[in-house]
């Protein structure tokens, strides 16, 4: 398995090759992980931590953004569940795909946040992206990525990808910093 994580500011860069996990530091230096070293009872443990942190994930559902609501528990049971059938499965992939087994593209779910937020269905919004991004003569693509920057569309984003809507309290947490620097009399 050879995998590389990276972004264009990335300080740490992961790269898999096999069972090495070479971790690239940025200016210092690079760490070797080789799993084929580790006790299977270690292995065994990361993988039982693995599959809970990624099951009790899936249940960080967000308020709804238009009614103020939070997710039942109902709701947190059906998607722990869901993931739980899906890894089940003799072909489960660590990150459920979309319909048909493809990973879904960025613009998918721009397309879908935007039909969510406006109300409509998903091919009435798209018809009214090709219609603004012409007016604007930029392509759509280029329309997506600013209009993806709306609050409103951002939270949708990550409430279609990861069921949040406030990324873990991330509002919350940017307030207190706020609150913080106020009391902080340096």
């Amino acid at each position: 398995m050879t995998n590389e994580k990276t972004k264009t500011n990335s300080v740490v860069t992961a790269t898999w090759a096999g069972t090495v996990l070479t971790l690239a530091v940025k200016g210092a230096g690079n760490v070797v992980f080789d799993m084929d070293a580790v006790s299977p009872i270690l292995i065994e443990r990361a993988a039982m931590h693995g599959f809970e942190q990624r099951l009790r994930d899936r249940a960080a559902i967000g308020r709804d953004p238009k009614s103020g609501a939070s997710a039942s528990p109902q709701d947190k049971y059906l998607r722990i569940k869901a993931l739980a059938d899906h890894y089940a499965t003799e072909d489960a992939t660590w990150e459920m795909r979309g319909e048909g087994g493809a990973r879904r593209k960025e613009a998918d779910y721009i397309i879908e946040a935007l039909a969510r937020v406006q109300g409509v269905d998903v091919e009435t919004i798209t018809a009214r992206v090709a219609a603004a991004s012409e007016k604007h003569q930029i392509t759509v693509d280029a329309y997506l990525k600013k209009v993806a920057t709306s609050p409103a569309v951002a939270t949708m984003i990550a409430t279609i990808k990861y069921g949040e809507t406030d990324a873990g309290g991330a509002d919350d947490m940017l307030g207190e910093l706020d609150d913080d620097a106020e009391d902080d009399p340096t």
